[in-house]
């Protein structure tokens, strides 16, 4: 047997399905004396080697908890028996590069993010990862190359920022998120709003830490890696700032691990199915458009075959319940206060609207996940009842048709 060979004893998976090449045998010598370099000892050798991908940057608050998250998940991950890697990959926030050129880069930004943590996935040979994003292209980016490796991955949210709180020249008082800055740029510039109230609204759309407060891309995403399998039950919803979000982390890693010990590959998840969930969830919240744009991208990497009728199939037959920003009143921590994004999926499970035997990273299936946490009824209000929905179908509609002239070839 070559040393290169995966090892698997009385038919469990190896744990290291990839590392050994670069730590066992003699031809592992210049590699095993790098790692020592890094902190690995003897004993780490036998360890599955983890790769903890994180997005973070001091650029916008979006990112800004990943540097602690993923010391978390690191700890997650030497209690489950493996041994850590952390690196990094690029972000881009579309709160500061919208309406200019900086625009042009955003989309791009997520092939970047999927192909760089392949690069390092690739050339270092690691046998799983724990993937944290926080922006609007990072998520879709980390779980395409989740797709694309196929290795045993976990995904974890940086989480939502808390929405910020505004008196008005009026008196009126109201909770922002950031879309009402752009709302009040171009109602200061129509006459309709003062500079003052502008500046006030300014200063108090990002109170700290997290990603855009509304069901806009961001939080959608993380709904959808929940839904999807890749991200542990009611991890989704906790604000950023939420040290539940350090257990998360921690048990991300851990959960990596057991991946591993149970062969379960990003694959053996992300199956048509899980797909149709994730759209399920989508629909019912009344998410963001760039979910077509960027599940489609992941199925791809995937392998599996999801068009656009798949959205207009199962958006015909689940209704919007998310009373949600920017269609809505609420936002995400509004969410998490009455059980998260557990509470919308045990609704349409109990429905019918959902494939509950659909395997996810715990390594037990989503309706297993779902009785586990007993999470409670709808409210009612943020949340919706399926027999009140907002709307009876799902909150997008692809539309077919001759709605633009054909341009001349």
């Amino acid at each position: 047997m070559s040393d290169h060979t995966p090892i698997a004893t009385d038919n469990q998976p190896d744990i290291k399905p990839r590392s050994r090449v670069v730590t066992d045998g003699i031809h592992a010598a210049p590699a095993r004396g790098m790692f020592r370099a890094v902190g690995m000892g003897d004993d780490d050798f036998a360890k599955p080697q983890i790769g903890v991908a994180s997005s973070w940057n001091e650029i916008t608050p979006c990112n800004l908890s990943l540097n602690r998250l993923a010391q978390g998940a690191k700890e997650g991950v030497h209690a489950g028996g493996g041994f850590p890697m952390q690196f990094g990959t690029i972000s881009v926030s579309d709160g500061i590069s919208m309406g200019h050129e900086g625009m042009h880069f955003s989309l791009v930004s997520r092939e970047v993010i999927a192909d760089s943590v392949e690069t390092v996935m690739q050339a270092e040979r690691i046998d799983g990862s724990v993937l944290l994003a926080g922006c609007d292209k990072s998520l879709p980016g980390m779980l395409m190359a989740a797709a694309r490796l196929d290795l045993a991955s976990v995904f974890l949210y940086a989480g939502s920022i808390m929405p910020g709180w505004v008196k008005l020249e009026d008196g009126s008082e109201k909770e922002v998120t950031l879309i009402d800055a752009f709302e009040a740029v171009g109602a200061c510039a129509a006459g309709k709003m003062s500079k003052g109230d502008l500046d006030r609204i300014e200063r108090a759309i990002c109170p700290g830490e997290g990603a855009c407060g509304g069901m806009y891309t961001a939080n959608t995403m993380a709904c959808i890696g929940e839904a999807l399998g890749m991200s542990l039950p009611g991890s989704a919803a906790p604000p950023s700032a939420d040290r539940r979000r350090d257990d998360f982390a921690r048990k991300s890693g851990e959960a990596v691990v057991n991946l591993l010990r149970l062969g379960i590959t990003a694959r053996d998840i992300m199956t048509k199915k899980a797909f149709e969930n994730a759209i399920a969830v989508t629909m019912a919240f009344g998410g963001s458009t760039n979910a077509v744009l960027h599940l489609l991208a992941i199925a791809r990497e995937a392998e599996v075959e999801l068009t656009l009728d798949d959205f207009n199939r199962i958006g015909d037959k689940i209704p919007h319940l998310g009373d949600l920003k920017p269609f809505g009143r609420y936002v995400m921590t509004d969410v998490d206060k009455i059980g998260g994004v557990p509470v919308i999926m045990k609704a349409l499970l109990d429905a019918g609207l959902l494939h509950g035997d659909c395997l996810t990273v715990t390594g037990k299936t989503l309706a297993e996940n779902l009785a586990s946490i007993n999470p409670p009824d709808l409210d009612g209000k943020i949340l919706r009842a399926l027999d009140n929905p907002i709307h009876k179908t799902g909150g997008i509609t692809i539309l077919h048709g001759s709605m633009a002239r054909k341009v001349p070839s």
